[in-house]
């Protein structure tokens, strides 16, 4: 496929050597171009090369964000926005509004991720800004899902045969002004919210941030935008 080798586990068994036995040789994704900007130069921890960087961003992730602890210390965040939207739905119904339901479910759930990541409502209200949001995600999946020939030949990569990678980067570019503004607003506050002894995940991140782990790595504010612009999307 271009100049990229391929090998086809066709079988269970080949499939556990490569998944199993000789995971950690073949555990990097490939480095395609149209991930390099919606991921910062691949500095999340999905496209992250596997080492000992990415070790400490899944495991900062899976204690303060996805473990059944964080998962549970966030439980009312979730019980709260769920409550918001059926009031929400219930008003408009009661004022015969139409209600778009997947409008409503994105505006919900960038608002329990801004609170569990950043101690914020990203949409107080439905409405423009919520609906651009839901727009670029929309935009983001169907761009990071087309064929990108560049993938496959990366000689061709600047070329941009097909202005795949220019829509990504637009949209990154926007998804890059929501993120930089919340976690500049998040920054101003921090004091606040140590002092009241309620840190959420940026704080978390941010306190890791030049501080090295068992194996010598640390996180860089350029991480922590990896991480959060994968939260968000």
């Amino acid at each position: 496929m271009g100049t990229c080798g391929v090998v086809v586990a066709s079988s269970p068994c080949a499939a556990r050597s490569f998944l199993k036995a000789l995971d950690a040789r073949f555990a990097n994704r490939p480095a395609v171009a149209s991930a390099v900007d919606i991921t910062y130069n691949y500095q999340n921890m999905v496209f992250a090369n596997y080492g000992a960087r990415w070790k400490l961003m899944r495991k900062l992730a899976s204690v303060h964000l996805l473990g059944a602890r964080a998962l549970a210390d966030w439980a009312a965040v979730r019980r709260d926005e769920a409550r918001r939207l059926l009031r929400g739905v219930a008003e408009a119904s009661a004022a015969g509004r139409p209600v778009v339901i997947p409008e409503v479910l994105v505006c919900a759930l960038a608002n329990i991720v801004g609170q569990i990541t950043v101690s914020k409502r990203v949409f107080d209200v439905q409405g423009d800004e919520s609906n651009s949001y839901k727009d670029m995600i929309v935009s983001l999946l169907t761009g990071a899902g087309l064929f990108n020939i560049s993938d496959f030949v990366p000689a061709l990569a600047w070329l941009d045969l097909q202005g795949v990678q220019a829509k990504l980067r637009r949209i990154h570019d926007q998804f890059d002004v929501l993120i930089t503004k919340l976690l500049a607003d998040h920054a101003a506050t921090a004091a606040d919210r140590a002092r009241a002894g309620r840190t959420d995940f940026v704080d978390r991140l941010r306190a890791a941030v030049g501080v090295d782990d068992e194996d010598g790595e640390t996180i860089s504010e350029v991480n922590i935008k990896g991480l959060i612009f994968g939260t968000y999307t």
